[in-house]
């Protein structure tokens, strides 16, 4: 673990220029990791327009994402990759449990639980960020078709639909609510990969959580983290925070 205690640059992405929050599912992964292996950082936010202009120039990297860290090494853009940097020690290893586990949890996560929770998540944040930025958000996410965003918009509001999407995404976390049931019945845990602290696997779903609690009107947190269909897994988010010493995600609007 490093020895400087001085706060680490951490970008994630923002809603609005000068608005230093995260409400993107990818830095809240390694806000987690950070707060895991105690390394001080500070959260600076960057929208979508400024990450494809400014931050581009600043950093020299024309495809720089968040999360990106400014350490002594240089700039460090993509969450397994930071969670690779040299803060961890081989007694509280990021990646405890194996590459496998942690390749399988990352897979998921980008395919299954992304697929079932960007349907919610993606009309918010389309109306929530700034006109330049859901213009990009338009072109590069949607290939520019405006009628895709205008339906899923459309159906954010009928809670039916929403209520529906929600048991679906439910559905999606099953996967891990069973998996902390086999943990808990062999006396391990509470986390994914059997630790006693939150590893790369658990901040690689907590993103979402994350991310889950920024959107706006409906709550995400209540409809599919801590519905009592999930009692393991709402205990298990619970726990990441309580563990790690990461701030909860709260949104100042």
């Amino acid at each position: 673990m490093t020895k400087d205690t001085s706060p680490i640059p951490l970008y994630g992405l923002s809603l609005e220029e000068g608005q230093n929050i995260n409400v993107g599912p990818y830095a809240w992964k390694t806000e987690v990791d950070l707060s895991t292996l105690g390394v001080p950082y500070e959260l600076k936010g960057k929208t979508f327009a400024q990450i494809r202009g400014e931050f581009e120039k600043e950093t020299g990297n024309p495809k720089v994402s968040v999360p990106t860290l400014k350490t002594e090494d240089g700039w460090i853009t993509d969450s397994w990759t930071i969670a690779e940097y040299k803060y961890g020690t081989p007694e509280r290893s990021l990646f405890a449990g194996g590459e496998a586990l942690n390749r399988f949890i990352n897979t998921w996560v980008d395919k299954d639980l992304f697929g079932a929770l960007v349907p919610l998540f993606a009309p918010w944040l389309y109306q929530a960020q700034n006109a330049e930025s859901s213009a990009w958000f338009l072109k590069q996410k949607l290939g520019g078709d405006k009628s895709k965003i205008d339906a899923l918009i459309a159906a954010s509001k009928d809670d039916a639909w929403v209520d529906q999407t929600a048991a679906a995404a439910r559905g999606t976390l099953g996967t891990l609510e069973k998996h902390l049931a086999a943990l808990k019945a062999a006396g391990k845990g509470p986390f994914i990969a059997g630790t006693d602290y939150p590893t790369h696997a658990d901040s690689d779903v907590f993103g979402w959580y994350g991310a889950s609690a920024a959107v706006r009107p409906y709550d995400l947190l209540a409809k599919v983290w801590h519905h009592e269909d999930l009692p393991l897994v709402s205990e298990w988010a619970k726990k990441v925070v309580e563990v790690s010493g990461v701030n909860a995600p709260k949104y100042p609007y």
